[in-house]
């Protein structure tokens, strides 16, 4: 192992290594590739993972992921990319917020959600996208803000030391995603007009949070959940809802290119210090047993 990695997460990367098993489940082990393409625009600490991430794809990645990672020819490209790239690590949740636990909720009638800190640009709805571990499906619903009910205070004065939640939002849920064992919910800011989505453009950022429960048995019970970095971010109008009524009237999810990082370790340190690609990449990420020792 080079002396870099270890200088950016020693304690981490030996409790990786310590606890790999041959058969467990790997990870789709994607990185956005403008972290890749591009590793010194982002600071040392960060640098010196992402430069070892980079070779790795370079030496043992899929010939896609050694393509995309190639810097931009045209410097405008090259600007847009890093300038995205910053702006959504400028908005990564804060030690103190990761530390916090958030509440999940699901119901016959949907899936409610409660979090202890602000969603940048969060106005009074939310886009959000739902992964199980189980099922392939990505399910994408809108969330609109709601008061803290009684039960929800009680419980979130019992786990979490204070009266009531900074936020909590209600979409509804199909009936499948209760089965699930485990999931990543995705919360991302959803303009309602022109002025809002010019700010999210500049300031919103996402949140992904993996309950640590099953929602199997709906009922009245609260599920933990642990609150991690989100890549989304602000781009355009969505033109793909058709004449239904759109997640995001104002603006969609910029459509990232990712590279995959072909080693699990390092591929966690990567995704712990930026964000993980995906929901199933969060959900992995989140079960390592180990996983509170990740920046």
């Amino acid at each position: 192992m080079e002396p870099f990695i270890r200088d950016v997460s020693e304690a981490a990367i030996d409790v990786l290594h310590a606890s790999h098993q041959p058969d467990r489940h790997e990870p789709d082990g994607w990185i956005d590739r403008a972290l890749l393409a591009y590793p010194d625009e982002f600071g040392p600490v960060l640098a010196s993972v992402l430069h070892h991430a980079r070779r790795c794809v370079l030496a043992i990645g899929d010939d896609r992921s050694k393509a995309v990672i190639a810097p931009d020819a045209c410097g405008d490209a090259r600007t847009h990319a890093i300038t995205r790239a910053r702006r959504i690590l400028a908005r990564r949740p804060t030690e103190s917020e990761r530390r916090a636990t958030a509440l999940v909720q699901g119901t016959s009638t949907g899936l409610t959600v409660a979090i202890a800190h602000p969603i940048p640009g969060a106005g009074a709805s939310l886009a959000v996208r739902i992964q199980g571990e189980v099922h392939p499906d990505v399910v994408y619903a809108r969330a609109n803000r709601i008061e803290a009910s009684p039960s929800l205070r009680d419980a979130w004065a019992v786990r979490c030391g204070s009266a009531s939640p900074c936020s909590v939002w209600f979409c509804d849920l199909p009936s499948w995603i209760g089965g699930q064992d485990r999931m990543a919910i995705e919360l991302a800011p959803n303009p309602l007009g022109f002025n809002e989505a010019m700010l999210i453009a500049h300031q919103g950022g996402g949140r992904v949070l993996v309950a640590d429960g099953s929602l199997r048995e709906r009922g009245e019970s609260w599920i933990e959940a642990s609150v991690l970095a989100s890549g989304w971010s602000y781009l355009r109008a969505d033109r793909t809802m058709g004449s239904s009524l759109p997640y995001f009237p104002n603006g969609a999810p910029y459509p990232a290119t990712h590279a995959r990082v072909p080693d699990a370790d390092l591929f966690a340190i990567c995704a712990a210090h930026t964000w993980a690609g995906s929901l199933r990449d969060a959900l992995w990420l989140r079960r390592l047993p180990h996983f509170r020792v990740l920046p």
